[in-house]
């Protein structure tokens, strides 16, 4: 919540959250965000607070 509505690419996450260089991140990051807005939103289909940039990333609102 501290970079609430700013972008983050699926390299930029993966890096931070595994402190190792993303190779082919992309698939490992969007099953967690999925897991995550599992737990988090009231529709997943329909995200309220995790929601993706197409073509850019992730960002959290609310």
């Amino acid at each position: 919540m501290l970079n609430k509505g700013q972008v983050f690419s699926t390299d930029a996450i993966y890096t931070k959250v595994w402190n190792e260089d993303a190779f082919s991140s992309g698939n490992t990051v969007m099953v967690h965000i999925r897991h995550i807005r599992e737990k988090i939103e009231i529709n997943p289909k329909e995200p309220k607070y995790l929601k993706v940039v197409w073509g850019i990333g992730y960002k959290i609102e609310g």
